[in-house]
């Protein structure tokens, strides 16, 4: 089989900037006069080095459909930057072969006070384009953004999924041999995302080459046939799509256990933590917190109550992807009816819960009252346990069906 040619080769591309840090923050008004003469006099003083790019290496071939993923802060924006010449790296070297359009966030490239009929000039003015070239396409951009009469509009008068549309439109239809995409088709909606990938499998299909980044996994198993992880500024796996997305969702989740103590750290909306709260959740049924498709999740919750009368109390359980997307919710009716303070254990097992082979974290809700009834909260526990679902022998393959949904015939607690 011919080797396909190399579009992109990247070499030991390292990437600095100059952080501001204060190691101890002044005590008085003397020390805060010292420490802004201190950095006058030396700018550099109170600023250290961040490496956003250690070092990293890997060749692009030509029709190549291949997703960047890692965590917050792990170098893959500042790489497309790179790549698309729009921040110059520290060290190391990039060879490209042909035009590189780039959808890197709302906005780049875009003139605001340009309508938007101008900016797909300007653009492709800037992808080396002529005016008859850019003719030829106009009205199939214009077709795909769905800005329709609003193309004379300034584009600063845009809504952010008229500004997306827009620019998606263009950065795909301009001929580029590589397209770098960002993360941006999260503004749109469902039917737009869809339509977004679709484009770029057609792109792929015809030679052209994608670079995409996104903590969307479903979108990245979709269109991408190799996944490169970041960490840290470095490369830590180039290969196959689902086992980069097991680095990644090891990475981005809290080690799989079966006893867990909640501290105000799991905490981020509970409102009355004065009348109740979760303590202590344990995992029961299983020694490994991996569970097949439909087999029920069972756990003990144990619960401080801390005022006489509480009245009735019901859980809510969140489920989420390693994107942080909600999949699921499922709801309980009150389980309990508590006059007395104390500390009480309920068993509760979650069935038929039809959630995708996948790794997930759940979110646990305690109301007392009617469970949605926001003014109840009186504890929010995220995360408070992170599981796995395969399918029956075994394997993450994902269904081609929709993600899970629950409701609250799933969700049996019991007094202990």
């Amino acid at each position: 089989m011919k080797e396909k040619p190399v579009v992109l080769k990247i070499e030991n591309i390292k990437k600095r900037y100059k952080i501001k840090v204060i190691k101890k923050k002044p005590e008085n008004k003397i020390d805060s006069a010292k420490l802004a003469l201190k950095s006058f006099l030396n700018p550099n003083s109170n600023k250290e080095d961040f490496w956003a790019l250690s070092g990293v290496n890997f060749n692009v071939e030509q029709g190549e459909k291949i997703g960047i993923i890692g965590k917050n802060g792990a170098g893959k924006s500042t790489l497309l930057k790179i790549i698309s010449r729009i921040t110059e790296p520290t060290d190391g070297r990039i060879e490209m072969l042909g035009k590189i359009s780039s959808m890197l966030e709302v906005g780049t490239g875009f003139n605001s006070e340009l309508t938007g009929r101008e900016n797909v000039y300007l653009n492709g003015a800037i992808l080396g384009m002529t005016k008859a070239e850019i003719d030829a396409k106009f009205d199939e951009i214009l077709e795909f953004s769905e800005v329709g009469k609003f193309i004379d509009t300034p584009v600063k008068r845009y809504s952010s999924g008229m500004f997306v549309r827009l620019a998606f439109a263009v950065a795909s239809h301009l001929e580029p041999d590589i397209l770098l995409v960002d993360e941006v088709l999260a503004v749109g909606d469902t039917r737009f995302q869809k339509k977004c990938i679709d484009k770029m499998l057609e792109i792929a299909a015809s030679g052209k080459t994608i670079l995409f980044v996104s903590h969307q996994m479903n979108t990245i198993r979709q269109l991408c046939d190799r996944v490169i992880v970041l960490s840290k500024g470095k490369v830590i796996f180039d290969g196959d799509v689902e086992e980069g997305i097991k680095i990644y969702n090891s990475d981005i989740y809290t080690e799989k256990k079966l006893h867990y103590e909640y501290k105000n750290l799991h905490r981020s909306q509970a409102k009355e933590l004065d009348k109740a709260e979760v303590l202590s959740l344990d995992i029961l049924n299983t020694d490994t917190c991996v569970y097949k498709v439909n087999e029920s999740i069972d756990f003990n919750i144990k619960v401080n109550i801390k005022i006489h009368d509480l009245g009735d109390i019901s859980l809510r359980a969140f489920f989420w992807q390693n994107d942080d997307s909600p999949v699921s919710v499922c709801f309980s009716k009150p389980f309990a009816n508590i006059n007395t303070p104390g500390e009480y254990n309920f068993n509760v097992k979650i069935t038929d819960h039809h959630l995708n082979p996948g790794v997930y974290k759940a979110t646990l809700n305690l109301l007392g009252g009617s469970s949605r009834v926001n003014e109840n909260n009186l504890d929010y526990i995220s995360p408070a346990f992170v599981f796995e679902v395969v399918n029956e022998d075994g394997t993450a393959t994902l269904w081609a069906r929709d993600w899970g949904r629950c409701n609250f015939k799933n969700l049996e607690i019991n007094p202990i």
